[in-house]
């Protein structure tokens, strides 16, 4: 009886030659449809100097390379090899968070901790790093939300044994829940002087933006299948980010939302003018896609509200202003919920969902104060 044994390997690494300096072999094994088959993996030799080097590069994949076996002995990953694992098989697919994580992957985690291997990482130097680190307090804890995230992930992948402790739960963070700076809030005037500003396409998107408390990406993610103008509704159902489309932000956040005769009248309007017919409401002529929001943002929003002496005015100021202008007309705290789209207690209050009625009078009180004049349509029976 011939007996079958798994085999822990650490995979081979040799020096090659290259007309240009030198480069390492990694190669293993893989197993596929029963068969073992050789792989190979190339590595720089200026970027991996030593043999040494090559280890702790392919330090994160060892285990994985010998899932089922029983033998399985310590191995030294560094946290470049576990990063480089969780941007290939974890990082979040939508596009905003994968931008933001990647920043602080590429500017705060590798420059300080990549050739460190993990067992290595104690909670004293976390902390003195924090310590150290000229960021606000929110930034700090975006970071090592991220970095707590990374060593779940390693304990996960059995780079660390189940008991260990993750080292930056011990790491605290002072101020991490204030705010450094209040969010701008505009009043109906200074949206009124704002606007005029605008180039046509800006306007509109400013002014569905404030209309319905809309992030931008949402606004800029409307398409003209979204508008219901036989309910008077507007159905929010996606985002657009950078050229990106994606599902709204949370499950919350698709909605449908009262659609106010008057705002229904100006983009009526807007869709007549339109040099062309796209799908989308706020598509560039030139690509046939949603804008980008931040050069929007830069070029005429900023300059807009600086001119009437609103400093750091942006898209998101809008939609704080709309939850403002919401209390100032008098919604309750659960009309207000729905309206902004909120899921949790801490974002908004702890009331059920209102009434659609109760909703579209909320609304539309805040489009009369932002547009004026009396309503220029009757709804649909």
């Amino acid at each position: 009886m011939k007996i079958t044994r798994n085999r822990y390997q650490q995979g081979s690494i040799r020096k090659v030659p290259r007309a240009k300096g030198f480069a390492w072999e990694y190669r293993y094994y893989v197993t596929s449809d029963g068969k073992r088959k050789l792989k190979m993996q190339t590595f720089s030799g200026k970027l991996c100097a030593t043999e040494a080097d090559v280890r702790r590069a392919v330090g994160a994949r060892v285990p994985g390379l010998n899932d089922g076996t029983k033998y399985s002995p310590s191995v030294a990953v560094t946290f470049g090899a576990l990063l480089d694992r969780y941007i290939a098989e974890e990082l979040p697919p939508r596009k905003s968070t994968r931008d933001s994580y990647t920043s602080i992957i590429k500017n705060h985690l590798r420059p300080r901790w990549e050739s460190m291997v993990l067992s290595d990482i104690r909670p004293a130097l976390i902390h003195s790093w924090f310590q150290s680190m000229k960021l606000q307090p929110i930034s700090k804890g975006h970071v090592r939300s991220l970095m707590r995230r990374l060593f779940e992930l390693a304990t996960l992948w059995e780079y660390f044994p189940i008991e260990h402790r993750n080292p930056v739960e011990l790491v605290k963070i002072k101020g991490v829940t204030k705010r450094t700076k209040e969010p701008v809030v505009i009043t109906y005037e200074q949206f009124r002087a704002v606007v005029p500003q605008l180039p046509a396409h800006v306007n509109m998107v400013a002014v569905v933006s404030a209309c319905l408390g809309l992030r931008v990406s949402e606004t800029l993610g409307l398409r003209w299948s979204n508008l219901d103008l036989e309910r008077h509704t507007v159905s929010i159902r996606t985002s657009a980010y950078r050229g990106a489309i994606e599902d709204t932000k949370t499950q919350s956040s698709n909605a449908d939302l009262p659609l106010d005769p008057r705002l229904e009248t100006l983009l009526e309007k807007w869709r007549s003018e339109s040099d062309a017919e796209f799908e989308w409401v706020f598509a560039n002529p030139a690509t046939g896609m949603p804008y980008y929001s931040p050069s929007l943002q830069q070029k005429w929003i900023r300059p807009a509200g600086e001119s009437i002496g609103v400093k750091g005015l942006g898209f998101h100021s809008l939609r704080h202003s709309y939850r403002s202008w919401l209390d100032a007309v008098g919604t309750t705290p659960g009309v207000t919920k729905d309206l902004m789209r909120h899921s949790t207690i801490g974002q908004s209050f702890k009331y059920g969902r209102a009434m659609s009625e109760d909703k579209r009078l909320a609304n539309t009180k805040v489009v009369k104060a932002l547009l004026g004049g009396p309503q220029k349509k009757k709804r649909r029976k």
